[in-house]
């Protein structure tokens, strides 16, 4: 008798630990299990906010819970990106790492290290970047603006969204090259630097794409590409490469995660978020910022942040001796 019972204890505890790790199974597979965050460093309606909420809503309907878009502006994504560090490795807050995320790690002291402190999801795009000016303005191209500066130097302003975003990187390298001196304006998002030129508080927006719709109705004019090729929509702008300056800018748009998020995880956000990059409201949006559909994945866009940040830490660190 006493033997059947110890017996049946056996099976009993032996039901219970199986059905204990059935349930952690279960729990593992469950993910995702509740809203997701994705944070964006920029203010809305910009060409980094738009996409990102579209590919975000694309992704609720696959992965089956709210992914929801929270901006935090501040410091080119710098604020935000100082925040997302710290939370929890879990897949259910993520953020956007753009090229001035990475920048301005470099250009300046910052809380968060962009290659340590987050594992890498996905590349989904890169931006599209250009001076704009006013339609009347009388600059009408790079040798203008660098001639105007010239002669009026310290009183030149531009604006873009953020200190350490590759267009502001960018313009500083302009500065050096040219040997002039002009006044940097920095703004919480692409919109508001945009806004800034047409109201007349700036000269020029060095900018993403966010001038696009002002451009198309003839309210700016782009005077340079600040890419290394000519963008197919305004193919008559040159580059400031083909302007006689070495100068363009870095591009990655990505999704990250806390870093040691586990890998399980992160497959199945990968999965859902390079299965929405075919949704065609999200592609529609990248058309509206004319910025590419550019895809890499976690390995490949880990690699990719990896080089970016050895390849642009001498030049960042050459412009802010120069300063």
């Amino acid at each position: 008798m006493k033997k059947h019972l110890v017996s049946s204890f056996v099976l009993f505890a032996f039901l219970v630990i199986g059905m204990a790790g059935a349930g952690m199974v279960s729990a593992a597979e469950q993910f995702p299990a509740k809203t997701i965050e994705i944070w964006i460093g920029y203010g809305a309606g910009g060409s980094t906010d738009v996409p990102a909420r579209a590919l975000a809503e694309a992704t609720s309907q696959i992965i089956g819970q709210p992914v929801v878009a929270v901006n935090m502006p501040g410091g080119g994504s710098a604020v935000m990106l100082g925040q997302l560090k710290s939370k929890k490795p879990d897949g259910y807050t993520l953020g956007i790492l753009s090229s001035g995320g990475l920048l301005s790690a470099h250009l300046r002291k910052v809380p968060y290290h962009p290659v340590n402190d987050f594992d890498a999801i996905m590349q989904y795009s890169v931006y599209s970047y250009a001076i704009a000016v006013k339609a009347e303005s009388p600059l009408n191209n790079i040798n203008d603006l660098v001639a105007y500066a010239k002669a009026n130097p310290g009183k030149f302003k531009y604006s873009t969204a953020g200190v350490g975003t590759p267009q502001h990187l960018a313009m500083m390298m302009l500065e050096e090259a040219a040997n002039v001196k002009m006044i940097h304006i920095p703004f919480g998002s692409g919109n508001e630097a945009v806004t800034a030129v047409l109201g007349g508080h700036v000269d020029a927006t060095a900018q993403t794409s966010e001038w696009k719709p002002q451009v198309e109705a003839g309210r700016l004019k782009l005077i340079a590409n600040m890419m290394d090729k000519r963008m197919e929509s305004y193919p008559n702008v040159p580059t400031l490469k083909e302007s006689g300056y070495d100068i363009s800018t870095p591009s990655i748009i990505a999704i990250i995660a806390p870093k040691g998020i586990p890998a399980e995880t992160k497959k199945i956000l990968h999965d859902a978020f390079y299965k929405a990059t075919q949704d065609q409201r999200f592609r529609n949006s990248l058309k509206q910022f004319d910025i590419p559909l550019v895809y890499r994945n976690t390995a490949d866009t880990e690699k990719y942040i990896n080089e970016f940040w050895t390849n642009t830490e001498a030049m960042c660190k050459k412009v802010i001796q120069k300063k």
